[in-house]
């Protein structure tokens, strides 16, 4: 009884310590993170997602590492630009570890070495632009600031994944001057527009009276055409002989002349060229004839 007794102890305790190892052997790692594990106190392995194993008093988790993007507070930079301008720089940069086990073991503060770092980078960057190339470059800036960190991000097993110029600072004087320099090139800008408004309302004057003068030639050119065409038909009428229709049509109009010469009240006597009366007398017969 004793015997049994003992052995049943016995397996009891067995499975309890297996039941402690298995405790203390599976591990289940986030997906968010990434697990460091010492062996004898020495970096062994990294723990990706997932159940995993370890080996309970020979190793240990010494690490729990985030993998997200971590963004760093954008704390103002101050630096000189190449046409020494003083200006306060803020940036937006995101960060992500890809091996944690050199971003343990190789620094001791990764946020502040990486601050450390992207000051002098950026500085750095900045000493070599001229403030017109800051404010209109940024996004070329960026690259040429994130293409620099990277290699020392490479060392510490962290990768930059976004490096943004949020905002660029110059002091009160430089504004100042900044401000007066944007007033005389608007100035400048306005007295160029107006130029070039007066420019083309002359240009646009000069072609309306060209347009004018072209149209007054072109009617004068129909109306000496017109004219030209009704001699010519005149002429041809009279060369097929139409001239004693023309003839008698004169010689009637002086008939009336002399009629209503005739008929006037101031006048007693009229006195007519032979040539007159004989175109009268012919033009009677004429008109006799045809009654």
């Amino acid at each position: 009884m004793e015997s049994l007794t003992f052995s049943t102890t016995t397996y009891i305790f067995i499975a309890i310590l297996i039941v402690i190892i298995l405790i203390f052997s599976v591990k289940i790692v986030p997906q968010s993170e990434k697990w460091v594990v010492e062996r004898i106190g020495k970096y062994n392995r990294t723990l990706e997602a997932g159940l995993q194993l370890i080996i309970p008093l020979f190793e240990s988790i010494k690490f729990k590492v985030a993998v997200q993007e971590t963004q760093l507070p954008p704390d103002p930079i101050n630096s000189i630009t190449k046409d020494n301008v003083s200006i306060s720089i803020k940036l937006a940069i995101l960060y992500r570890i890809t091996d944690p086990s050199r971003s343990k073991y190789r620094i001791e503060n990764l946020e502040l070495g990486i601050k450390t770092i992207i000051n002098g980078t950026v500085r750095n960057v900045i000493g070599k632009t001229d403030l017109d190339e800051v404010q209109s470059n940024r996004g070329q800036l960026a690259i040429e600031i994130e293409t620099e960190l990277q290699h020392v991000a490479d060392e510490w097993g962290i990768k930059l994944t976004r490096v943004e110029i949020t905002e660029v600072d110059v002091d009160d004087k430089t504004k100042e001057a900044m401000q007066i320099q944007l007033n005389a090139e608007r100035m400048r800008r306005g007295t160029v527009t107006q130029a070039e408004g007066d420019k083309q309302a002359v240009q646009l004057n000069a072609d309306a009276e060209l347009y004018k003068s072209q149209k007054h030639a072109e009617a004068k050119k129909i109306l000496a055409d017109a004219e030209a065409y009704a001699v010519t038909v005149v002429s041809k009428a009279i060369s097929e002989g139409g001239s004693s229709a023309v003839e008698f049509e004169i010689r009637k109009i002086q008939a009336e002349a002399v009629k209503e010469l005739a008929h006037g009240t101031n006048t007693k006597l009229v006195i007519l060229p032979t040539d007159v009366l004989s175109a009268l007398s012919v033009t009677v017969k004429k008109l006799t004839d045809k009654l």
